[in-house]
């Protein structure tokens, strides 16, 4: 796969409630620039981040509306939706890549109006 199809693949596999991914997906010293204070560093905060996520909104489905890479970068414009709870948000996520692992993460979300 390419650095593209994993960024798919990552949200594809967590929102499926597959949390080991991440062991597979991310970097041992994975930085989450975006997550709450308090959240563990390396694999572990993916992990956080998606449980709670999961945990919050369980029928969570995640489009992926654009997708663009170059060179150790990946960008997705993502839409978040889960019915049960009315959580609807778009968002845009960035990873940097080491080899075929996400290293970095970045986002910035809106709620849908």
């Amino acid at each position: 796969m390419d650095k593209k199809e994993i960024a798919v693949s990552y949200f594809a596999r967590i929102t499926s409630g597959d949390l080991d991914v991440v062991n597979e997906l991310v970097t041992p010293d994975f930085v989450d620039h975006d997550a709450p204070p308090g959240t563990p560093s390396g694999p572990e905060a993916a992990k956080a981040f998606a449980g709670a996520m999961i945990s919050h909104h369980p029928d969570l489905t995640i489009a992926i509306e654009d997708v663009f890479g170059e060179d150790d970068r990946v960008a997705l414009r993502l839409h978040w939706n889960a019915a049960q709870t009315g959580y609807v948000q778009y968002g845009i996520v960035v990873f940097r890549f080491e080899g075929d692992r996400i290293a970095e993460r970045w986002s910035a979300y809106m709620s849908a109006a």
